[in-house]
């Protein structure tokens, strides 16, 4: 895969610096995707990172199923579109008509064009300790620079049999899950022995990005919704909270309902 990001060389602001009370504002950024010269998603997103948010979106949104599909990606100097070239190519239909399964994003993303809908497949059991769940949710907070200036961004951790591998943050929850998910992309990390734990809820679509990255576990301090732990349990993910007080709640382990 070649990529050629002409924001590498650039600097996008993330944060904005206002006159009103002095405080620091996250940057509204504004980035078109374009696959195969055909218009696919519209996001709204930090400026920050565009390759591994694109890599992972189409990712997530299964219209990859690996970096390897790709042939080249550009990002224009200014970040606001980005061209993919697949190494083969690809049939899309309208959004239209689910539209109502995107309708939990917390951000200003369109959806253009997708594959028809396919079957999840089921995700593979990862033996995992509660201690890593523990130990990522100790750390909230101490890779989130961005959070720490404007207090309006979400975060996703990437890990590995305790191992933190990124931290990234965007505005909305889906693009710092799929900037995380790009960074194991563009780094050759093997997802299936991968966890992520995001600061943001577990929802239907949350925990489909989840199974489509390949990712057995999916993380927060917040609870998923029934839809959420529906898919899971369908899918073979495991689901688990955090608690304030240190307790690890298992809503599903991926082998049989709790």
């Amino acid at each position: 895969m070649r990529i050629a990001d002409c924001t590498a060389g650039s600097y996008l602001e993330c944060v904005v610096q206002t006159e009103a009370h002095g405080l620091c504002l996250a940057a509204e950024h504004a980035l078109e995707v374009i696959v195969n010269e055909q218009p696919v998603m519209r996001l709204v997103c930090t400026p920050s990172g565009l390759d591994e948010l694109v890599i992972g979106r189409l990712l997530t949104e299964g219209l990859i199923g690996s970096a390897e599909d790709i042939r080249e990606l550009y990002i224009c100097p200014e970040g606001h579109t980005c061209r993919v070239w697949l190494r083969e190519g690809l049939k899309l239909e309208p959004s239209a008509e689910r539209a109502a399964e995107i309708g939990t994003c917390c951000t200003d993303n369109r959806t253009l064009a997708l594959r028809r809908a396919e079957e999840l497949k089921r995700v593979e059991l990862l033996r995992w300790d509660a201690e890593w769940l523990k130990q990522l949710a100790a750390r909230l907070g101490e890779g989130e620079a961005l959070y720490r200036q404007t207090h309006a961004v979400h975060a996703c951790y990437l890990g590995r049999e305790g191992e933190l591998l990124c931290v990234r943050e965007d505005i909305g929850r889906h693009n710092a899950l799929d900037k995380a998910v790009g960074y194991a992309a563009l780094h050759g990390v093997r997802t299936e022995s991968c966890y992520l734990f995001t600061t943001g809820r577990m929802p239907a679509d949350m925990v489909v990005k989840a199974v489509r990255a390949g990712i057995p576990l999916l993380a927060s301090k917040t609870y998923p919704t029934d839809q959420g732990l529906t898919i899971a349990r369908r899918a073979g993910l495991t689901l688990a909270t955090v608690e304030r007080s240190g307790r690890v709640t298992v809503w599903t382990d991926g082998e049989g309902e709790k």
